[in-house]
């Protein structure tokens, strides 16, 4: 009893394993869906065939009924049935609606070969043995199309099988017909090994669908890893090309933009302008409020930037204060860039402390045929902001034709510079400075020249800026200090020699080691020695600067701020230097008269130097007029033409031995410049 139970519950479970459809599977059901659309029209037309070919035979001897009404009735179901699967293009989404197509299917599956097979077997009596086998025949080949076309919806194959060769065999043995029944059993057996051989096409089937399955999986991932690959190759060349502060493309993105649109212009003749401006006041700014305040103010700027520029204009932050704006002039000219740029600055920019008005500088440049580079465009566009830092009323300068002759001569000069032999070309010139009170030479500076073979004789306020910019300026210094000392070997030894020092002078840390390694080398006393800087020089860095005076000093050079009122320094930066003596500067000193400008000022001048216990000097004394206002005012020491031009050295040996003589010279070769 109990194996009885047993191989029963086993032929369930073998009968419901024939039986599924892998209905959890919504690929493989959709998959089936398919399948059964593609292929079962292909079973509809061959019933119709098998069918039809049944009706030619059977014509003549079998009723109307039979060979008539049923095939017309099955074939206008099978015609309707085959176009609505052809036309049906949407697989139903869900895994129930899935379930209930496959149920009706099934009932499908058992109602039409169950009809065919009934039909056909109607009419096997009225045909002779040769009409009978065709019967037969047709019974079997139809059972094998119906597995082949429905072997993917396997419960379906499988209904069909049973119920199609149950009905076929069961009918010959009710006949009593051996030789049939024999048949109908080999159809069986014939349905039996096709359902095995394509029963292992159907889990192949499955396999590929599950494969798919993964491969889609895979691909999603892949497609997502490729995405996210994507976004961060996005992100990364964001971060590269972007300021991380304002959002505006960066220096290397600008450069990048600049090549492309100099490209376009070069080859398509595609005008564009270049904008270069910068914040001032900046700097100071973040000495007093912090970095922070600095930054806030830059976003303020960028946000006004990016509400005024029109559409179409690149905008990036070249530095910490300086931004480039590139334009196409018909969009944004000149003109127009700086209208935009006074807009914005116009108004303050809000801060707890207070209000903050910025000032700003701008060069603008529109290539021409004479642009070789893109370099040479930024060139020109830099060189016109440093231009607009000397104008006070318009801080906007078009770079023009003047200009680039003034970059033509500095390239020359720098050119000049670069295969200068600073031995024999570069030599120094000397200028008393005098007490008044006994018409005694108590100091001389040294003052630099220039004799190029190249480009002639030039002017230290044309040189001196280029050797600074071409980066030769300590070597100049160093090298006319040595000619200076040499000269000094024979001066008197309470006579001072006065030797300038220039802004980069003061902000190279190796310079002042090599200044004092020059002195001792040249066995010069320092305490004969007095360092002129100027206002201009000592702003440039002043941690710098106050660091290389206060080594200069504590070796016992004396210190004195050449061109005092001209430059841009506070008294509270004048009280922080270890100064021994002002030097007013001559444009305060020329025509100087009770009524004139310079007047008060230069006696403000000399009372702050008595103030703070140390001595000043007025520069560009040219007149006796001028000598007996500022005796009057407490002048004591003075340097000018009145009693010397800058001298040659042997022409300064003369004077020194000879005295004084008070004859204002005009020689223009040897205008003072200190």
């Amino acid at each position: 009893m109990e194996q009885t139970r047993s191989f029963a519950e086993n032929a369930k479970v073998m009968l419901l394993a024939l039986l599924d459809d892998n209905s959890s599977n919504l690929d493989v059901a959709r998959a089936q869906y398919q399948s059964v659309r593609r292929q079962a029209p292909l079973l509809y037309v061959m019933s119709l065939i098998c069918g039809w070919g049944l009706v030619a035979t059977y014509w003549q001897v079998a009723p109307a009924w039979a060979t008539l009404v049923y095939p017309v009735l099955m074939t206008v179901l099978a015609v309707m049935r085959i176009v609505r699967l052809r036309t049906s293009s949407e697989a139903p989404e869900t895994l129930a609606d899935l379930n209930t197509w496959r149920k009706k299917t099934r009932v499908a599956a058992v109602v039409a070969p169950a009809m065919f097979a009934a039909w056909a077997l109607m009419l096997f009596p009225y045909g002779g043995p040769l009409l009978q086998a065709q019967v037969a025949f047709t019974v079997v080949v139809m059972n094998l199309v119906a597995l082949f076309c429905l072997i993917h919806l396997r419960s379906v194959a499988v209904i069909i099988a049973v119920s199609s060769n149950a009905i076929y065999f069961s009918y010959f043995l009710w006949r009593g017909e051996p030789e049939f029944a024999y048949f109908a059993l080999f159809g069986v057996l014939a349905s039996g090994v096709a359902y095995f051989i394509l029963n292992n096409h159907y889990h192949d089937f499955v396999s590929l669908v599950n494969a798919g399955k993964e491969l889609k999986v895979q691909k999603q991932d892949l497609e997502n890893k490729q995405e996210e690959t994507q976004k961060l190759s996005d992100l990364n060349f964001h971060i590269a090309n972007h300021d991380h502060l304002t959002g505006l493309p960066n220096r290397r993105y600008f450069f990048q933009t600049l090549g492309e649109r100099f490209a376009a212009f070069k080859s398509k003749q595609v005008q564009f302008g270049l904008c270069v401006f910068d914040l001032g006041g900046l700097k100071a700014i973040n000495d007093v409020y912090g970095v922070e305040t600095g930054d806030k103010i830059i976003r303020e700027v960028v946000l006004r930037l990016r509400e005024r520029l029109p559409g179409g204009v690149f905008a990036a932050r070249l530095a910490g204060d300086e931004f480039a704006v590139l334009t196409s002039p018909d969009v944004l000219n000149f003109e127009g860039i700086r209208s935009c740029l006074v807009d914005v600055f116009q108004e303050p920019c809000s801060l707890r402390e207070g209000d903050v008005h910025l000032s700003h500088y701008i060069g603008y440049v529109e290539p021409d045929e004479t642009a070789e580079s893109q370099a040479v465009v930024l060139e020109r566009a830099l060189y016109a902001v440093q231009r607009a830092r000397l104008r006070k009323n318009e801080p906007a300068v078009l770079f023009d034709d003047r200009l680039r002759e003034q970059m033509d001569r500095k390239t020359l000069l720098t050119n000049a510079l670069r295969t200068c032999d600073m031995e024999t070309e570069m030599f120094v010139v000397f200028q008393p400075i005098v007490d008044v009170s006994n018409n005694r030479i108590i100091a001389v500076e040294c003052l630099a020249r220039w004799h190029s073979p190249l480009v002639g004789t030039v002017s230290p306020v044309e040189f001196i800026p280029a050797a600074e910019t071409a980066g030769y300026i300590n070597r100049i210094t160093l090298t006319l200090l040595a000619k200076a000392m040499n000269a000094a070997q024979s001066w008197p030894d309470d006579l001072t020699l006065s030797f300038n020092l220039s802004a980069t002078n003061l902000s190279s840390r190796g310079f002042v080691i090599e200044f004092l390694k020059t002195l001792t080398d040249n066995g010069f006393d320092p305490h004969r020695m007095d360092c002129e800087v100027t206002e201009t020089s000592v702003m440039w860095d002043f941690d710098e600067a106050c660091r290389a005076i206060n080594i200069l000093k504590s070796a016992g050079i004396g210190l004195s701020l050449d061109d005092f009122g001209t430059g841009y320094s506070s008294l509270s930066h004048v009280h922080n230097l270890p100064l021994d003596c002002i030097k007013v500067d001559r444009s305060f000193v020329s025509g100087i008269n009770p009524d004139t400008p310079g007047y008060g000022i230069v006696k403000s001048m000399l009372a702050l130097s008595r103030d703070m216990g140390i001595s000043c000097v007025v520069e560009g004394v040219e007149t006796e007029d001028e000598l007996e206002v500022l005796k009057s005012l407490g002048t004591s020491r003075v340097q000018g033409y009145f009693y010397s031009k800058p001298l040659s050295e042997s022409d300064l040996g003369d004077l020194l031995d000879c005295g004084l003589t008070h004859s204002r010279t005009s020689d223009q070769d040897f205008a003072q410049v200190s």
